[in-house]
C-alpha cells in the first residue's frame, strides 16, 4: 500500500499518476486518510520498542503487545466492543494506527516510565544522539527481534 503526503508536489504527482492507473484498470479501491500521528512519532515508538526488545530478549511483536499495550497502556488499547449481530460485548485491542497524536504521546510516556522502573532508560524524542546509537544497535540484532 502506497502512502502519499499530498502537501508535497512530488507525492501529489505520484498520487495522481497512481490514481489514473487504477481508474484505467477499473480497480476496486479504498481511500483512507492518515491523520492520527506523524511518521516521526511512529519511528520514535519503534525505536523504543526495538531497544526494549533487544535489551530484554523479547520479540518486537511481544514487546508491543505485552509491555506497551497491555502492561503500560491497558486503558488506551483494550476496549470493550459490542458485536453488532449478537449484542455480545468483547474486549478488542486497538491498533496504534487508530491513536491520535495525544494518545500516542501518553502511551509512549507511560511505556518509558514502565521501562525506567524496570531498569532501562528510554530516551526522549529530542535525544537525537542517543536515538541514533540505539538505531545502530538495533540494526545489529534485528534478525532476533
Amino acid at each position: 500500500m502506497a502512502k502519499y503526503e499530498l502537501n508535497k508536489p512530488t507525492d501529489l504527482d505520484k498520487f495522481y499518476r497512481y490514481c489514473k492507473q487504477l481508474v484505467k484498470a477499473g480497480r476496486f479501491v479504498e481511500l483512507k486518510t492518515l491523520e492520527n500521528r506523524s511518521s516521526n512519532q511512529n519511528r520514535y515508538l519503534h525505536l523504543l520498542l526495538g531497544w526494549f526488545s533487544a535489551s530484554f530478549g523479547y520479540t518486537l511483536e511481544y514487546t508491543k503487545l505485552r509491555f506497551f499495550k497491555e502492561v503500560s497502556n491497558k486503558e488506551i488499547f483494550f476496549v470493550d466492543v459490542v458485536n453488532k449481530k449478537s449484542g455480545e460485548v468483547y474486549t478488542d485491542i486497538r491498533s496504534t494506527a487508530d491513536l491520535t497524536t495525544l494518545e500516542m504521546t501518553m502511551a509512549i510516556d507511560r511505556f518509558r516510565d514502565y521501562s525506567a522502573k524496570n531498569g532501562l532508560y528510554l530516551p526522549e524524542p529530542n535525544e537525537v544522539q542517543y536515538l541514533t546509537e540505539i538505531e545502530k544497535e538495533i540494526d545489529l540484532v534485528k534478525q532476533y527481534l
